[in-house]
């Protein structure tokens, strides 16, 4: 199923959470940037450059931005230190080892670079269910794959592990969803 308005919606509420952390004149890595690689067009007036990362991309350029046809749990086909951003937006809900591909997030941020990442709250999941029972989201929002979530402060910990630091974390949509920005020195 392609993606439903309520989809677009909902990742609007994503992208303007995450957007005001872009620097102007940025260099942006969108890890799991889906099919549209939406993200990268939405903050375009912020980005210099950008990557879109994903295995259901076309690989190649398509407008400004360059997609790369990738899966997240394997080594990024990347250089180390290149990106003032990386983005995970609704990404990290998905995985079943996140450190290794936050690790390859810190690995692919320039100095001075941070992670921002948003994923859903579990109290949002029953509501997806229904929501996409009645196909008004596609199979991409809703997902039986959803892995179980990662309390903030251990996920905190696990970035911290690998080297992130300066911390920002809130939540938005009514809590249902939360945003996390880190940095690297």
């Amino acid at each position: 199923m392609p993606y439903t308005s309520i989809d677009h919606f909902i990742a609007r509420m994503r992208f303007r959470a995450a957007v005001p952390h872009i620097r102007k004149g940025s260099r942006v890595c969108d890890l799991g940037c889906g099919l549209e690689a939406a993200f990268l067009e939405y903050a375009s007036d912020r980005i210099a450059s950008g990557v879109g990362v994903d295995d259901q991309v076309e690989q190649g350029t398509r407008g400004r931005w360059q997609r790369v046809k990738g899966d997240l749990r394997n080594p990024l086909p990347l250089q180390d230190s290149v990106f003032d951003h990386v983005v995970m937006l609704a990404v990290l809900e998905h995985l079943t080892e996140p450190e290794k591909v936050l690790r390859e997030a810190f690995r692919i941020l320039a100095p001075g670079g941070s992670l921002i990442m948003t994923w859903p709250a579990s109290a949002v999941d029953p509501i997806l269910r229904v929501l996409h029972t009645l196909h008004l989201i596609s199979d991409e929002m809703e997902s039986d794959e959803h892995q179980k979530r990662i309390p903030v402060a251990a996920l905190e910990q696990m970035l911290r592990e690998i080297g992130f630091v300066r911390f920002f974390h809130r939540t938005f949509e009514f809590g249902l969803n939360n945003l996390m920005v880190a940095g690297r020195e």
